[in-house]
């Protein structure tokens, strides 16, 4: 479970100004907000913060982004700093990723940039048009917009301030580069229907290093054969489209 700040980062420390200012702020007192909305189950925000951090792909979670989504524009600066700090998590995984990849970059750059795209992506169109799977669509278009960014910035640094050595910082590039590849590629795969949002999950999480696969592991401490053979299958399909 997330339990707030982890370090003194430049994320911790925005994230400990944003629990600040929400930790008096109650759910019911939200003017306008309907008394059959999924919200109001929640006497705080440390009660609402609490679920969303340990069920963000949980059904019920998805409803109250949606909820959260729908009231923004009752407390847009309230509810935009709530969904910084329930996205901060992976945020701040995101960060410490590309600045460890990309070593010219600064974390605090890194994390205005972050930040930055989190806020584009929910005041966007396709935020207003889309009905579900709001954590997993977030997750997935700021992680990519961060790493993209992150590779063109690393690239640029690297070629002002090249040394005598610049096959680890190639390597580094090229890793970047595959990986945007990639993710485009997977993108377009669930856009044209060819892969289910579900499906792309299932292999980030297990494939990609989005989590240790403890999700995936059973009593006896081995990933069940129905899982594997899910994997196997996804992965034969995934083949077949690459090609």
């Amino acid at each position: 479970m997330h339990l707030g700040p982890v370090c003194d980062c430049t994320l911790c420390r925005i994230e400990v100004r944003l629990l600040d200012d929400l930790a008096a702020v109650e759910i019911n007192s939200f003017a306008g907000v309907a008394e059959s909305s999924p919200l109001r189950r929640y006497l705080s925000i440390s009660d609402l913060l609490s679920f969303l951090w340990t069920a963000t792909a949980h059904a019920r979670s998805d409803e109250l982004l949606c909820e959260l989504l729908k009231v923004r524009a009752l407390r847009p600066a309230a509810i935009e700093g709530l969904l910084v700090v329930v996205f901060a998590p992976m945020l701040h995984r995101t960060i410490r990723r590309a600045v460890k990849c990309q070593s010219e970059l600064s974390e605090a750059d890194t994390t205005q940039q972050a930040l930055s795209f989190l806020l584009q992506f929910l005041r966007s169109e396709a935020m207003k048009t889309r009905r579900s799977h709001f954590a997993f669509a977030i997750s997935r278009v700021v992680k990519r917009q961060v790493f993209e960014w992150a590779r063109r910035e690393g690239t640029t640094k690297t070629l002002l301030y090249r040394d005598d050595d610049q096959s680890p910082r190639l390597a580094v590039d090229e890793t970047f580069e595959r990986h945007a590849q990639l993710r485009h590629f997977l993108d377009r795969c669930v856009m044209k229907g060819d892969l289910t949002g579900g499906e792309l999950d299932l292999l980030i999480q297990f494939k990609l290093g989005e989590t240790a696969g403890e999700d995936f592991v059973n009593s006896n401490g081995h990933v069940s054969n129905a899982v594997r053979q899910r994997l196997k299958r996804l992965l034969a399909k995934l083949r077949r489209l690459a090609r």
